[in-house]
């Protein structure tokens, strides 16, 4: 069927065709959320299990590994990592790539019933958490500041967490500085000792007395009773009243031995909130919902919660994604809308008003079905799709320009509309066909690279497709319809004014391309000389950094004081932190905030007094004045250097764009420990010796001092104890024990029994603790069974697939160096150290790993692309070798991107590779048409000489006109004129410069080469004689 012929009769059809498009499109649109970087799942399963007081040794040994060994099995881990610190244990379960969300949520239900299978876990210890992560940025962070009780304050939190999480759109809200509520029974052991009783009794009893026992039911007549014995567990008067001893001569209640209150949890992290101690609020969102509304509803809520409030409360906001959101996508609605103008402009300096017109509705309507698609496929209006509807802009229109110009050059000619849109259309509709299937082959092989980073930047690739494929419908379907009842046949004055000017371009080019393919054997030599200076050139002058930190977004610093420092020695420290911090200018940052007691390093959670956490974001998304964040973190280094409490400190940089790991992380593996220290040295010792870089370290921590109860098994086998018994009666007496636990209102409340805290001070109430003899059932001191030394322990011990494992981590000064020089470097170093630790494994992760991932699937995106591309261009023509003429303006476009990409300053970047796959599909349309005008005319019986001129002139408006409003489309971006966005730039940079190069070349090179072929057939080559002139019909 004609595709042309059915449009031009079908007038009514096509024009509702197109309604609905708009108008869905608008409908879709106004559902699309609004965010930076889409949620995506980053293929880890995170088990977390709690058990307060537990050293990482015994954290790694009663939790980590059996996780570990229960779960190494299923089908699709790639990598376990167990990291155990004090009182918790993460076990990250990465699964393999390329595996289907489907997939990731089989094996995160498959490891949670394997960690349900292990029955040996301790006893008081909370079940393991298992929960499948996202990429998920919090849409804000909320501060609370307070004059009330901590009591007080915690539960006007709680009402506010309540509130927002009614809020439609709003997926939860976490508290972080919240101490857990905690009901505690203070026993005196003095008091217990008297009484005959011990800590295991009293918590026995607590349990018993902690559930409502039901007893049945009676019937009554036509009433019926149950029967329920209620549990004295949530209520201090209640639990005084439990018996815990009885006698003849009277009963020992438990009020009268212990002190029983409702309290607050010893502090495990303290939140700072400018510069006070105080609450910070995470505000996330749901997975559909619009990041800037759900802040919009977040802000009226916090002024009618501040207008209204007369407690003391006050919210206020400490950072606001949604501010940034509405920056990046400024910026690019700015350089889309200009690039918008600029397009449409082209097309009416081209062509006549209404073919410039036909033409640039189609873009609209492209973009409406681009949306509707989004929409139903679930890609949200993101910074990627947005910049992918950009690079699409000035390439949606290039199909409509091929058809329009051919439809208007014979409209020109005289004949009548309707004939003109269908001999037209149907004309280039292989052309078009050809150019449309060639760009989306090309940026569909990016849709499945691997990582977090290759499935946020899939988002482009999957956009420019779709916007490519509706505007292919639009071009075909509704073009042809609209020229053939919309255009006149004839000549307009102002069109004769302007087929003069064109005619003398066309005239001076095939003057031109008569001179070049004249010496065509010389002009080839040429060309292939131009790309190989292009080659030196880019080796010489470009270097290669996979993620450029053009801009810095912000930074985390993690500080430590010395191992057994109390909490509030920490803070001090963290306070002169925060004091330097404050030393910077309104348009330098935007916000800080500190956690003392614990601090998040990726996926893995750190904890003790000694260590804080700062989280820095700069102003306008990186884009300070007057100072560049470098400069101030530079100042800031040297600031830090002046707190002589801390041990240890370290500058954690963000960065613009999705998360692609640290610049320096290397994982040194294996079984010997000291080999490890000694390797991870190493690596640091020369790490500092490089210029540029900062803040190496290794995540090797000692632990707490710790006091060593070794039991003499034979001792305690004679008093009837063994080692399980004395640890958990010594657990139950200093860290305590939950005899129950209950709920009220939202909060899980523990019942803790312990000693009081002045009997938990020195060593020698350790040693005189006594132990109830189940011989006996006399109090034996512990000194009298075990001996009591002092040691220290590992802070964190961390394992990647069963080996025990260091991590090496450091940042870089981005205005001295780059992380490819550096790794480098280290590289040389690690190659020596295998050979000199062979039981040692070293692995590169973080930048290096992302990166080295990235290229291998960039080089297969480009062999499959290449691939796909000839085999469209081997149908289309019906030909084995005139591809390959086509093919020459790919290498010749990258002479382009070198050249763009050092005028911008601009690395070889992650980024700019995409471009230039990108640019396969575009660079080679051009050369389709003109390849198959040639061939047209050689049909006709024109000879090779005169078909090569004559096919270049005829194409020249739609191979200019193409060129030009795809380079425009994007102009604005790569020029930054509206505003930039440094990470998506050097795609923009590659696409604009590679596409006009290859322009250029091209229409001067495919005639060439079009001789060169036609000479070696001539010729009587045989390697090339099934080469035909044109497609067979």
């Amino acid at each position: 069927m004609n595709i042309a012929k059915f449009s031009v009769k079908q007038p009514v059809l096509v024009n509702l065709l197109t309604v609905f498009l708009i108008v869905a499109g608008l409908l879709s649109l106004s559902r699309l959320p609004r965010e930076t970087f889409p949620n995506i799942p980053v293929g880890v399963v995170m088990v977390s299990a709690v058990y307060p007081g537990v050293s990482p040794t015994e954290m790694e040994s009663l939790v980590g590994m059996k996780i570990e060994k229960e779960t190494k099995d299923i089908k699709g881990i790639k990598n376990i990592t167990v990291n155990s610190v004090e009182g918790f244990c993460n076990v990250a379960i990465e699964t393999k790539e390329g595996l289907p969300e489907s997939e990731h949520s089989r094996i995160a239900l498959d490891v949670q019933a394997a960690v349900g299978r292990i029955g040996d876990f301790p006893a008081d210890m909370d079940k393991p958490v298992t929960k499948l992560l996202k990429v998920e940025i919090p849409v804000l962070y909320a501060g609370l500041s307070s004059k009330l009780t901590e009591y007080e304050t915690r539960q006007k939190a709680k009402d506010i967490q309540e509130d927002l999480e009614r809020i439609k759109g709003i997926s939860s809200v976490a508290i972080m500085g919240l101490r857990d509520l905690e009901m505690k029974i203070t026993v005196d052991p003095e008091k217990l000792k008297s009484h005959n009783l011990d800590i295991k009794q009293v918590m026995a009893l607590v349990s018993a007395h902690s559930s409502d026992i039901p007893g049945g039911t009676i019937k009554a007549g036509r009433t019926e009773y149950l029967i329920r014995i209620p549990a004295k567990k949530d209520n201090p008067m209640a639990l005084k009243t439990i018996v815990v001893k009885a006698s003849p001569t009277g009963v020992v209640k438990l009020g009268e031995i212990a002190e029983i209150t409702d309290a607050l949890a010893d502090p495990v992290a303290v939140s700072r909130v400018s510069g006070e101690r105080g609450l910070y609020l995470l505000v996330n969102k749901t997975s559909d919902a619009d990041a800037i509304k759900v802040a919009d509803k977040f802000m009226d809520y916090m002024n009618k919660y501040n207008k209204n409030a007369t407690d003391g409360i006050k919210l206020e906001v400490l950072w606001d994604s949604s501010r940034y959101i509405k920056i990046r996508q400024a910026t690019l609605y700015s350089n889309g809308i200009s690039g918008l103008i600029l397009v449409t402009l082209l097309l009416f300096v081209f062509l006549n008003f209404r073919a410039a017109l036909m033409t640039a509705l189609g873009i609209p309507v492209a973009f409406f079905g681009t949306f509707i698609f989004m929409h139903y496929m679930g890609i949200t209006f993101n910074m990627m799709a947005m910049f992918g509807l950009i690079i699409a802009l000035g390439m949606i229109v290039d199909d409509a320009i091929v058809v329009v110009e051919n439809i208007f050059r014979y409209n020109m000619q005289g004949m009548d509309p309707k004939k003109a849109a269908i001999k037209g259309a149907s004309e280039v509709f292989w052309p078009v066909i050809g150019s449309v299937s060639t760009t989306v082959v090309a940026f569909m092989t990016l849709t499945v690279m691997p990582g977090v980073m290759g499935k946020i930047l899939a988002i482009i690739p999957m956009v420019v497709a779709i916007a490519l494929v509706v505007s292919l419908v639009e071009a075909l379907l509704v073009l042809p319809s609209h020229m053939a009842h919309y255009s006149k046949s004839g000549k307009a004055p102002l069109e004769k004014k302007e087929s003069r000017w064109f005619i003398a371009m066309q005239n001076g080019f095939g003057w031109l391309l008569t001179k070049v393919t004249r010496w065509w054997p010389i002009s080839i030599v040429f060309f292939l000389g131009v790309f190989m200076f292009s080659g030196w050139f880019a080796g010489n002058k470009l270097e290669f950094d996979a993620f450029p930190a053009k801009t810095i977004t912000g930074i985390t610093i993690n500080g430590e004081t010395a191992v057994g420092s109390t909490i509030e020695y920490t803070e001090a420290a963290a306070k002169k932190v925060e004091k330097f911090l404050a030393k910077v200018g309104e348009k330098e940052v935007d916000a800080s905030f500190c956690t003392v007691g614990s601090a998040q390093v990726g996926h893995d959670i750190v904890t003790g007094n000694h260590v804080f956490q700062c989280m820095v974001r700069f102003h306008n998304d990186g884009k300070t004045k007057p100072r560049k964040p470098t400069e101030i973190i530079r100042q800031w280094r040297e600031d830090f250097a002046s707190i002589s409490e801390l041990e240890k400190i370290n500058v954690n940089i963000m960065k613009n764009g999705p998360p692609s790991g640290k610049p320096i992380e290397i994982q040194v593996r294996g079984k010997n420990h000291k080999n490890l220290q000694a390797v991870s040295a190493e690596i640091q010792k020369f790490g500092t010796t490089i210029k540029g870089v900062t803040d190496i370290y290794d995540d090797e921590a000692t632990g707490k001092r710790e006091l060593l109860v070794m039991v003499d098994s034979e001792r305690a086998a004679f008093h009837g104890l063994d080692s399980a018994q004395v640890g958990l009666a010594v657990r139950r007496a200093f860290a305590g024990g939950i005899a129950t636990r209950f709920q009220r209102n939202d909060d899980n409340v523990n019942v803790v029994v312990r000693y009081p805290e002045n009997r938990r001070v020195t060593v020698q109430e350790l040693r005189d603790f006594e132990i109830t003899s189940p011989v006996s059932g006399k109090g034996i001191v512990l000194s009298a069974i075990a001996d009591i030394k002092e040691g220290k322990g590992p802070g964190q011990l961390k394992r990647v697939n069963q080996l025990r494992t260091i991590t090496v981590s450091g940042e870089i000064d981005v205005d001295t160096t780059t992380v490819s020089k550096v790794n480098g470097a280290l590289m040389k170093l690690t190659d020596k150290l295998k050979i000199q630790y062979p039981d040692v494994d070293i692995v590169y992760k973080g930048e290096t790993e992302t990166s080295s991932e990235l290229v291998d699937s960039i080089i297969m995106a480009l062999i499959l692309a290449l691939l796909g591309i000839y085999i469209i261009l081997a149908t289309i023509f019906q030909s084995f070798g005139q591809p390959f003429i086509v093919l020459m303006a790919i290498p010749f476009g990258a002479i382009g991107v070198v050249f763009g990409l050092w005028l911008h300053d601009q690395p070889i970047s992650m980024i700019a590779m995409l471009g230039i796959v990108s640019l396969l599909g575009v660079v080679v349309n051009d050369s389709i048409v003109i390849v198959e005008f040639i061939n047209n005319k050689v049909k006709e019986g024109i000879a090779v000489k005169d078909a090569v001129i004559e096919g270049g002139k005829l194409r020249l408006r739609p191979v200019i006109l193409t060129t030009l409003t795809t380079i425009f489309g994007l102009l604005p971006m790569a020029m930054g004129w509206f505003g930039s966005e440094p990470w998506l730039e050097p795609m923009a940079i590659v696409i604009v410069w590679g596409l006009a190069f290859s322009t250029l070349l091209t229409l001067l090179l495919v005639p060439c080469m079009y001789l060169f072929i036609d000479f070696l057939k001539r010729s009587g080559a045989r390697v090339i004689n099934f080469v035909t002139p044109g497609r067979k019909e």
